[in-house]
């Protein structure tokens, strides 16, 4: 019945169109045929899919945000890791300067275009922490200087708002007809509480260049030296910790 509910709950949402869709790929345990057909069925009002079983790889394009996609596999009991996204591709942990606030996320940006210098962006991503059912501002600043926290990256450079739900999430997925992916990286990303005339920094993260489409085929964490599957049970792990203190999971 989870997995039923998962599946009205996204794919109920106002789709995009078209030049909204991206290719994503994640890493799936799966064994065999049937899984496969298992998790193509279930995906199939989502996008295009394309399932390999025997190198555990689930590709699919589509308009929907990646947790979705993601949220909707790991229900079958299946541990899914998000390996690649998009074309040219770049991503902000949203989770400096937020020593007050808890306020923390990733915000993946993709390009719309192979060309390099055209402008347009998937931008897609979940922020967790906000206040309940309110605006704020998904604000991209000039520089990535987060030495003083969120006060040093320097001016805005785009904006664009976002909406938060009943539990303080804010689900990000549109189209940015404004930006350029490769000028983005080494800028940083902001959260923002709008305030009369001033805004109230929440949260912040640089901006790095991230893996596409068939660009990520890591199976040990250069970081620890663990499989990728302990790296994703370690963040379930993090994720129950933090719920039983009361904070939010992790992305």
């Amino acid at each position: 019945m989870v997995i039923d509910f998962l599946k009205n709950l996204i794919f109920n949402q106002q789709k995009m169109t078209g030049r909204g869709n991206i290719q994503m790929e994640f890493a799936v345990q799966m064994h065999g045929e049937g899984c496969a057909g298992e998790l193509k069925k279930l995906l199939a009002d989502a996008g295009t899919v394309t399932i390999d079983p025997d190198k555990g790889s689930v590709l699919i394009e589509t308009h929907l945000p990646w947790l979705e996609i993601h949220k909707c596999i790991e229900a079958t009991g299946r541990r899914a890791v998000l390996t690649g996204f998009g074309g040219q591709s770049a991503v902000a942990m949203v989770d400096h300067g937020n020593e007050a606030t808890n306020v923390r996320g990733v915000i993946r940006f993709c390009t719309l275009s192979n060309a390099a210098d055209q402008k347009g962006a998937v931008v897609d991503g979940t922020i967790d922490g906000l206040a309940q059912n309110a605006y704020f501002q998904l604000n991209v600043h000039e520089c990535g200087d987060i030495s003083g926290g969120c006060s040093t990256v320097g001016d805005v450079y785009d904006t664009s708002e976002i909406l938060s739900d009943d539990n303080g999430r804010a689900t990000v997925r549109f189209v940015n007809e404004r930006l350029i992916v490769s000028d983005l990286i080494g800028r940083s990303v902001v959260i923002a509480e709008p305030a009369g005339n001033q805004e109230r920094r929440l949260s912040c993260g640089i901006i790095a260049r991230s893996a596409g489409i068939f660009e990520n085929y890591k199976k040990i964490c250069a970081c620890d030296g663990v499989t990728l599957w302990d790296e994703r049970n370690k963040s379930i792990a993090a994720d129950e910790e933090r719920k039983a203190k009361g904070g939010h999971a992790s992305l």
